[in-house]
């Protein structure tokens, strides 16, 4: 073993003895009880208030060492250097072993074309030294009603949460959907176009061929983005979208 996988595996082992053997993962944006979550930045920390609203108790995060945060009854801080390994390490541990596949929720109605690929898991990467760390995904992938999912395209499963395509919603072929990713009803995904993992996608969005949607990014409804366009910022007003980096053209015609 590696002097930097014995380091991480001690890393994990001090974590454990601070955490409840029977504690699971969450996301921050979906809490549940007796769960390890983390947040890395203060532009998170109404999250942290919106748990106790929900009744939610018995969270661990893990936090950088500095980061200045207020007290929330049901919330221990864990804080550490290394936030996004030591989460991947706990998670990787944690859900050894758990198949979620069966959990999947896909509609009868769903049209996979030849070479489609359903919950692939995405590039989710921690860093410690020389070594590297790949974030195992156990979330699910739904597919509503009528979903067309074209040749060789991917949808990649939830990272922890759900990935979801919307009723009605056409994915060409050689797509990607990343992770987490929430797709509303009734777009169309044209040929290669992408969508990197945690987008919020609207209703009847058109992506053009080729266009792609950076992580974590927003689109309302109602928006066509052009082909070969490359969606940076969140998209706030229906319209036709294009460019590098994407910019508004013009009101969609009634």
């Amino acid at each position: 073993m590696s002097d930097a996988k014995a380091e991480m595996a001690a890393m994990l082992e001090a974590f454990r003895a601070e955490v409840p053997s029977h504690y699971s993962i969450c996301s921050l944006q979906a809490p549940k009880n007796d769960c390890v979550t983390f947040l890395r930045s203060e532009k998170y920390i109404d999250h942290l208030h919106a748990m106790v609203n929900q009744g939610v108790a018995n969270v661990t995060v893990i936090v950088p060492p500095n980061l200045v945060l207020p007290a929330v009854s049901g919330v221990t801080y864990y804080r550490t250097e290394h936030v996004d390994l030591l989460f991947t390490l706990f998670n990787n541990h944690a859900r050894k072993g758990y198949d979620p596949r069966p959990f999947d929720r896909i509609s009868s109605s769903v049209i996979l074309d030849q070479g489609a690929v359903i919950g692939a898991e995405g590039a989710s990467i921690a860093k410690y030294k020389d070594e590297r760390v790949l974030f195992r995904h156990y979330g699910r992938v739904v597919l509503e009603d009528n979903v067309y999912v074209g040749a060789n395209a991917v949808i990649q499963r939830g990272r922890i949460d759900d990935t979801v395509v919307g009723k009605g919603t056409m994915i060409s072929s050689l797509c990607v959907v990343g992770a987490n990713t929430v797709i509303g009803q009734n777009c169309t995904l044209t040929i290669q176009s992408g969508i990197s993992g945690s987008a919020r996608i609207g209703n009847r969005v058109w992506l053009g061929i080729g266009a792609k949607v950076r992580d974590y990014v927003s689109i309302c409804d109602d928006a066509f983005v052009g082909m070969g366009a490359v969606v940076t910022k969140d998209i706030t007003e229906p319209g036709i979208y294009a460019g590098n980096p994407c910019r508004f053209l013009r009101p969609l015609e009634k």
